[in-house]
């Protein structure tokens, strides 16, 4: 690792702690801001910052601090907003599971430590017809449907009801999880939760599914660290049983050696410094020429065809389904037999009005070679990761 990595990882673990770490020799608040707006962890590192002594004067901490009252008042938001939500779901007798940002709020220390992009839920499909009337009364707006999530908004936050726990292209993973209501427990009223141990093999599942899909970041590696702080009876054996048969044990252990170096003081090795760079270059979630260098590698293993990803992103990107086009043609949400003519449509408004997106997706497909492609598969590899071997 080196300063400026060493840095955020010591005020992340002194918000998480609420003590004062020692900061590594050279660090610069400034230097450290371009990747603290990246992996969105502005208020962890306010709050570590402020612990470990930095002094108010300094301009990027009065920038921390602005961002922290952002983050303070969206947090009260969200929280708000869930509340709403469960209360009228345990009213109406509909059944829910938290997941994900909804539970992990509660480990950090204050809430707003740890801001939501958004809340997933996971939900009963056929109880769907009763949840729509409640989500409208409560002031939210259906924006679109995804493959595994029904995504509605509110000015104050966007809920992801889950319609299964991960989604059906990541084949291997979605045959273990399927809709996940298999690993549900009753707890009060309608709401359901998952084991100790499935919570965490499914947030590390999560967290296996975005690297491979394109990155992840700091605040996902956090994460992890927090909650096994939080529950140190887990029941690592059969943790580790599980990862296994989901073929993610040996990532878990180099993530389980990369947090003891970003956490504990522990030395590092090759993998750790590898998934150390490889993380901290993602940002939040990735960027998509490493999206797209993925859906192709995974296209590549299942069908054997070198270009079998690129050829699939350039039909998607010609013609994406209704549920995609949703939130930028709202038409399609009234009348989603008019998809083809948004089609024809789209071509004509790129090229009048977003010439840098059409640039930026050119820039994705001159990544695609087949270099790029064996050298993101070696990525994978090398830190025990790989995609399933089923048939399209």
């Amino acid at each position: 690792m080196n300063v400026t990595q060493q840095g955020i990882a010591a005020l992340m673990k002194s918000a998480v702690l609420q003590q004062p770490q020692l900061l590594p020799e050279g660090f610069e608040i400034q230097a450290a801001m371009p990747l603290v707006r990246r992996h969105h962890i502005a208020a962890l590192a306010y709050d570590g910052a402020e612990r470990c002594g930095l002094s108010r004067r300094e301009p990027a901490m009065n920038k921390l601090f602005q961002a922290y009252c952002s983050s303070l008042l969206v947090s009260e938001g969200q929280e708000r907003e869930i509340s709403r939500i469960f209360a009228a779901f345990d009213e109406n007798g509909i059944d829910y599971l938290p997941l994900k940002g909804c539970n992990m709020k509660a480990l950090y220390p204050k809430p707003e430590l740890r801001v939501m992009g958004d809340a997933d839920i996971l939900i009963r499909m056929e109880q769907y017809s009763r949840i729509v009337p409640v989500m409208e009364s409560l002031g939210f707006e259906h924006k679109y449907e995804s493959d595994h999530e029904l995504v509605w908004k509110s000015p104050a936050l966007e809920v992801e009801l889950h319609k299964y726990l991960i989604p059906t292209y990541n084949r291997d993973l979605y045959a273990y999880f399927g809709d996940g209501w298999q690993l549900a427990v009753p707890s009060v009223g309608s709401r359901w939760n998952m084991t100790t141990e499935d919570t965490f093999v499914f947030l590390f599942a999560h967290f296996a599914k975005h690297y491979r899909d394109g990155g992840i970041g700091c605040r996902h590696v956090l994460d992890l660290w927090v909650y096994l702080r939080a529950n140190p009876e887990l029941d690592m054996g059969r943790v580790l049983s599980v990862l296994e048969e989901l073929k993610l044990r040996e990532f878990y252990e180099n993530i389980s050696r990369m947090l003891a170096v970003w956490f504990e003081g522990a030395q590092s090795d090759d993998r750790t410094e590898f998934l150390t760079e490889f993380i901290f270059a993602s940002g939040s979630w990735g960027n998509m020429e490493q999206r797209v260098l993925s859906e192709s590698v995974r296209s590549m293993q299942r069908s054997g065809l070198g270009r079998a990803g690129k050829l699939r992103y350039l039909w998607r990107m010609a013609f994406p389904p209704v549920e995609a086009l949703q939130g930028k043609y709202p038409v399609l949400r009234r009348a989603p037999w008019l998809l083809p003519a948004v089609w024809l449509i789209r071509p004509v408004y790129k090229l009048l009005f977003e010439r840098k997106s059409l640039a930026r997706r050119k820039r994705v497909m001159d990544a695609m070679t087949r270099e790029n492609l064996d050298t993101r598969q070696q990525m994978l590899q090398f830190v025990g990761l790989n995609y399933d071997q089923t048939s399209p």
